[in-house]
């Protein structure tokens, strides 16, 4: 497979992640500047699908050459900060030329219908998010068909395996999951952490205790509560567990529950849409 170029979060983007998270903030809802961990999101595969992940990742960076990859992310300011792919390292000789794909292939993009910034679907019923441009800026560069299949997340392998899709590519982490998949490109880096009200007294990992804690079903933040973060997931009242965390941040604004466990750019979108 061609060499894939992923960058390390840098120590200048924490630090102002922290800052713009910091409890200090006149935002109604902030993040604890306690996170939970760091991942990489990637486009995920049926295992052996090797040529389509190496032709989708050479596609990827064709456009992160031409500037494609990074005008999308200016779409997205919760998201861009994030993204890892640079020019530097890439061999545009060993890239797929543009048009050189099967135009009567149609590709299948698998994500999660409520999942943004990544992919969602918008109030007219479109769809929307950085991953999905990003999916459809790859088809229209090879010259394929593009078909959005959109899922519960919860639904995901079922749906890879059943061939519903070609790919899972919606904010799909990594980490832990490297032997389940074919993967494609890792193309954003993102933190995990807790999200709460700004008045909700709640300042520090430890202030948890006791209180009720949302997360979405099947996500890497879900996935670190029951493992890596088991100990701190056993001092709340409650692990309250949503299909989307949409309906859990309407949760947290109405009361229902303290906090929230998400990714920085999901929550981040959430909190910036909120008054909309």
């Amino acid at each position: 497979m061609k060499k894939l170029i992923a960058l390390s979060l840098t120590a200048a983007m924490l630090l102002t992640a922290s800052t713009a998270v910091s409890a200090e903030s006149e935002a109604p809802y902030v993040f604890l500047e306690e996170d939970l961990g760091v991942e990489s999101y990637a486009i995920g595969f049926r295992k052996g699908d090797d040529e389509l992940a190496e032709t989708v990742s050479g596609a990827v960076q064709a456009l992160v050459l031409n500037g494609t990859y990074e005008a999308i992310g200016e779409n997205y300011p919760d998201i861009k900060d994030y993204l890892c792919l640079t020019a530097e390292g890439i061999d545009e000789a060993s890239l797929p030329a543009e048009g050189s794909g099967d135009s009567s292939f149609t590709f299948k993009h698998g994500f999660d219908l409520d999942y943004p910034p990544y992919s969602y679907l918008q109030d007219d019923g479109s769809i929307g998010g950085f991953d999905v441009e990003l999916c459809q800026a790859v088809c229209e560069y090879l010259g394929w068909g593009y078909e959005a299949v959109p899922f519960n997340w919860d639904a995901k392998d079922m749906e890879l395996n059943a061939g519903s899709c070609d790919c899972i590519w919606s904010g799909f982490t990594k980490e832990g999951r490297e032997d389940a998949y074919t993967w494609g490109i890792t193309y954003s880096n993102n933190t995990q952490g807790i999200l709460v009200a700004a008045d909700s007294g709640i300042k520090t990992l430890d202030d948890l205790s006791g209180k009720i804690v949302g997360v979405q079903t099947a996500t890497s933040a879900y996935d670190m509560l029951q493992d890596s973060k088991a100990d701190l997931a056993g001092t709340f009242s409650e692990l309250k567990v949503y299909e989307s965390y949409t309906v859990a941040f309407n949760d947290l604004k109405a009361g229902a529950i303290d906090a929230i466990a998400i990714d920085m750019t999901a929550g981040s979108f959430l909190i910036a849409n909120e008054s909309k």
